[in-house]
């Protein structure tokens, strides 16, 4: 291209001498006249300026093809990417706000179930031993009415029958209460308890 340009420019200096007289003619009559001087006072004159267009095309095409096209595909890819993460990070969001809800909810549901649990379990227990306090009062009663008409001998052995009973309803109703089964330990510390009743 430098070498096109630098031919016509030697041709431009040849044929100057000789149309010299014709664009002095030229300058003196209109205004393509005078624009056409303008240019040329800048060095702008025909041949070179289509050359200057060809060359710039050319490398404008080459810059759209190697560099701008190639920009423009990245950011295109590097926009989707975004969107996509944009997305994805909300699609997250959505499912961890429902997570909590049923988290929240199994917790509500698991604290009313164990709140309804221990009212049962509190209102058995008072149950059952309301009706051991019954049965106990009821042996007691019978025995003191028996031991009024019983010989000493024989009421010992009657108070130690009953006491033994006693014991075993004590125990048996504590085991059920507690649902477990009771150590040496505390049998012996409910027999005293039953035993001290038993002597009021």
């Amino acid at each position: 291209m430098i070498f096109l340009s630098a031919l016509l420019a030697a041709d431009a200096a040849k044929a100057a001498p000789h149309a010299a007289p014709a664009h002095g003619a030229a300058e003196s009559h209109g205004p393509v006249a005078d624009i056409q001087n303008l240019f040329g006072s800048f060095g702008v004159d025909g041949p070179h300026l289509i050359v200057q267009i060809v060359n710039f095309s050319i490398l404008a095409l080459v810059l759209y093809q190697f560099a701008i096209k190639p920009a423009l595909g990245q950011m295109e890819e590097r926009n989707r990417l975004i969107e996509k993460g944009l997305a994805d990070a909300q699609a997250a969001s959505q499912r961890r706000s429902e997570a909590e809800k049923e988290y929240e909810a199994k917790l509500n549901a698991a604290a009313d179930e164990a709140a309804k649990i221990r009212s049962e379990a509190h209102n058995s227990t008072k149950a059952t031993v309301e009706a051991a306090k019954e049965e106990a009062a009821k042996i007691i009663t019978a025995a003191r009415i028996a031991a009024e008409g019983v010989l000493p001998a024989e009421r010992a052995k009657m108070r130690a029958e009953v006491q033994a009973e006693v014991s075993r309803l004590v125990v048996e109703t504590a085991s059920k209460v507690l649902a477990e089964n009771l150590d040496d330990a505390t049998r012996g510390r409910l027999n005293e308890a039953a035993v001290k009743q038993l002597a009021r």
